[in-house]
């Protein structure tokens, strides 16, 4: 049995065990911390609370600061990044001239995001912008030359590309062939070759000191023009006839990529995002207020809604191959306008999904005929729009890492993958291309891309699965799930909801704090949702009852231990505090993610 192992817990009904959350601090640390800090916090801090912000390092010292994030403690000098100076000085050009700019940016929310930032700004400033996003399915990623040419005949005196650009070494040196400017603004790791450009801003530079590599692209390019403004102020362009445009203003936009593009919500990114929703819920910007309606965001809007509601109907206008649809959206200038574009995006999203289920089905149902440590499937009737989620469905699943392959007419596949803690994913991949196993492909630890020829999916199931054995010297990890505190029904109170708030956003980097609920019996379990996908159940510990949801737990052995629980056992339950938003008020639940049988604490099936 580990040592730390909360209740005992080292293999649950999904085969976890159960960790304290990692700390630099010692438990008895943690203790005295957490006792100062009930004492600091003017408001009721609830000791579980408490404990949990002290594991993170949080003190009577620094508390304050971390609860309300200041912008202006936070940014940086515009002026630390390389080249911004000098981008920021031509931007200012084309204001002072009234010259037109061409923008090229990616078609994810990120890039959405970044373009419609420039726009708005530029716009205030009297510049015209004319934006070109790809089709995923033509054009691929990044600029091509044909677009960043057409952007240039169409009147720009300048090229900027946002949320992409650092590796496009071909394209960008043909335009610059042509005396022509671009500027690169990107947060993509660059190589030791940068593209041949006017100016690139990039904290993932190999010459930046990496400090703010965790920003996103709409993020650098919020500090690009902060740049822009601090120059034109020095040449007096401002004026009280003139003012500068409200930056800050703008914010919902930075927050919306911050979240959507999963970047760690720390330090300036959390300010980001929590000074955003603040904005966001003021409803002053079009594309957003008509989104948000569409979607169902009936209130002040958080964290999930952005990932969860927002994001995905930005996205699907990608996926879906109207790849533009996005910044329009983002970028428009009256309601009517926003409400027809929010609408197209709600129905691609309803088309999105549907196709996304089709494909996950097929995957699922095939998953179980295979038994490799890294699961690859491919077909030619899958949409490559959705095999980067369908991806992530099987992984969440199954617990491993996951390949997903829409194969073309040509022989040729593209491959979405989402990997496991531990295992290097986009390191597997870039060797897979270096063995000449796959055409092409790059990413990170956790996502990558990547294509293949039909003949050598069985050669890069085979490789794949020595990395796996590799990397773990052939000893299989163990899954391990952390949990911030015990609580009984009882405790779970708005009370608890009100300072989870004020401790998010959560994401990458900052996880959501997980609870354990003992000794619980279970009242009720009903499968709900499309093909019962969800199991809704009742909880009751002897002190009180509490409503739980357990998405995507429908014949999985989690839903299996759940509903078998029904006869009268006793279950640890581990999850996520929420509140209920479907019964409203100060109704609370828990979404499961685990659960554990006290007496088989050393495992379901010993």
């Amino acid at each position: 049995m580990a040592v730390d192992a909360i209740l005992g817990i080292v293999k649950s009904c999904s085969g976890a065990c159960w960790v304290p959350a990692r700390s630099s601090f010692s438990a008895s640390e943690i203790d005295r911390y957490a006792a100062a800090l009930v004492e600091t916090v003017d408001d009721y801090l609830p000791l579980p609370i408490a404990r949990i912000m002290a594991g993170r390092g949080l003190t009577a010292d620094n508390v304050a600061s971390y609860l309300e994030p200041r912008l202006r403690e936070l940014l940086p000098d515009p002026s630390r990044f390389q080249d911004l100076d000098k981008a920021a000085a031509r931007l200012a050009d084309c204001v002072e001239a009234g010259a037109p700019i061409g923008i090229f940016g990616d078609y994810d929310v990120d890039g959405a995001c970044a373009a419609a930032l420039l726009v708005q700004i530029m716009r205030q400033l009297g510049v015209t912008c004319d934006v070109h996003i790809p089709n995923r399915f033509r054009e691929g990623y990044g600029p091509n030359i044909d677009a960043l040419m057409a952007l240039r005949e169409k009147g720009a005196s300048l090229l900027v590309t946002v949320d992409c650009g650092i590796t496009a070494h071909a394209p960008l040196a043909a335009v610059a062939d042509t005396g022509m400017d671009v500027i690169v603004i990107d947060h993509h790791i660059a190589g030791p070759e940068l593209p041949k450009a006017h100016s690139v801003v990039n904290p993932n530079r190999l010459d930046e000191d990496g400090a703010y590599g965790y920003l996103c692209a709409t993020s650098v390019v919020f500090v690009v023009i902060a740049g822009m403004l601090r120059t034109l102020r020095q040449r007096g362009y401002f004026s009280t006839t003139r003012p500068a445009p409200d930056l800050l203003s703008q914010l919902d936009l930075v927050a919306l990529a911050t979240v959507c593009d999963v970047v760690p919500l720390v330090g300036l990114n959390r300010a980001f995002v929590r000074q955003g929703l603040k904005v966001m819920a003021q409803r002053q910007h079009h594309g957003l207020v008509k989104l948000a309606d569409i979607a169902g965001v009936n209130e002040a809007p958080n964290a999930y809604a952005l990932g969860f509601l927002l994001g995905p109907r930005i996205n699907a206008a990608g996926r879906l191959g109207a790849s533009g649809l996005g910044v329009k959206l983002l970028a428009a200038e009256d309601p009517d306008t926003a409400a027809g574009l929010a609408l197209q995006l709600d129905d691609m999203n309803k088309e999105r999904r549907r196709i996304e289920e089709s494909v996950r089905n097929v995957a699922l149902d095939r998953v179980a005929q295979t038994n490799h440590h890294v699961i690859i499937l491919a077909d030619r009737d899958w949409h490559e729009g959705v095999i980067g989620i369908v991806a992530g469905r099987v992984r969440e699943r199954f617990g491993k890492p996951a390949m997903i392959i829409s194969m073309g007419a040509d022989g040729v596949g593209k491959g979405s993958a989402r990997g496991t803690a531990g295992f290097r994913l986009g390191n597997a991949v870039i060797a897979a291309h270096q063995a000449g196993i796959i055409e092409g492909g790059g990413g990170h630890d956790m996502a990558a891309g990547f294509s293949v020829l039909e003949s050598q999916i069985e050669n890069l199931q085979a490789f794949m699965n020595d990395q796996f054995i590799t990397e773990f010297n052939g000893v299989m990890p163990q899954v391990t799930h952390t949990v911030g505190a015990v609580l009984s029904v009882a405790g779970c109170q708005p009370l608890i909801a009100d300072w989870l708030d004020k401790l998010g956003p959560f994401g990458s980097g900052n996880a959501e704090p997980r609870f354990v609920i003992p000794d619980c019996r279970i009242k009720s379990a009903r499968r709900v949702g499309a093909d019962g996908a969800h199991l809704s159940c009742r909880l009751d510990d002897g002190r009180g009852t509490l409503n739980a949801i357990a998405f995507q737990a429908g014949g999985t052995a989690l839903g299996q231990a759940l509903e078998a629980a029904v006869d009268g056992r006793y279950l640890h339950i581990l999850g996520r505090v929420r509140r209920d938003r479907f019964r409203g008020g100060d109704a609370m639940q828990i979404e499961i993610d685990d659960a554990a049988e006290p007496k088989l604490a050393a495992g379901f099936n010993s």
